[in-house]
């Protein structure tokens, strides 16, 4: 949704730079707000080699984030999650969306503290995704069942 925006407000920027030269400034502006909506990137790094992840927001390639060592997390795990949001028309009318994500986590000794690494749509993507991450990192693949 939100690139669907960004889109639209790089397309007013460059209407409002062609069309009036007393805009300019309001259509740079609109323009550059527009680039970065639409080329705003989250995601996560895993560095197999140092043990440590990274969640980061980039912006064309630079990606800014913090690295955390994930020595204290022993499993990896698969899990399900139902996710339900809601909304309303204009009419006022309620509705409802509901998906199933599949999230792979590393847990620590009593499955209490989750480290997410990614959310995939297709159960078999993220068991096969998970599986390569767990031979990496040498961890354990469990069943997620808190202490």
């Amino acid at each position: 949704m939100f690139i669907i925006i960004g889109v639209t407000l790089i397309i007013c920027g460059l209407i409002l730079l062609v069309t009036f030269d007393s805009r300019m400034k309001i259509g740079i502006t609109i323009l550059l707000i527009g680039l970065v909506i639409v080329f705003t990137r989250k995601g996560t790094i895993v560095d197999f080699n140092q043990r440590k992840i990274k969640y980061y927001v980039g912006l064309f390639f630079i990606k800014i984030g913090n690295w955390k060592t994930i020595e204290d997390y022993t499993f990896i795990s698969l899990l399900k999650i139902n996710q339900k949001s809601y909304g309303y028309s204009r009419t006022g009318v309620q509705f409802s969306e509901r998906k199933n994500i599949y999230r792979i986590c590393l847990l620590n000794k009593t499955h209490r503290n989750r480290l997410k690494i990614t959310d995939f749509n297709d159960e078999n993507n993220a068991y096969l995704e998970a599986q390569r991450i767990a031979d990496k990192l040498k961890l354990e693949f469990v069943n997620f069942s808190p202490i």
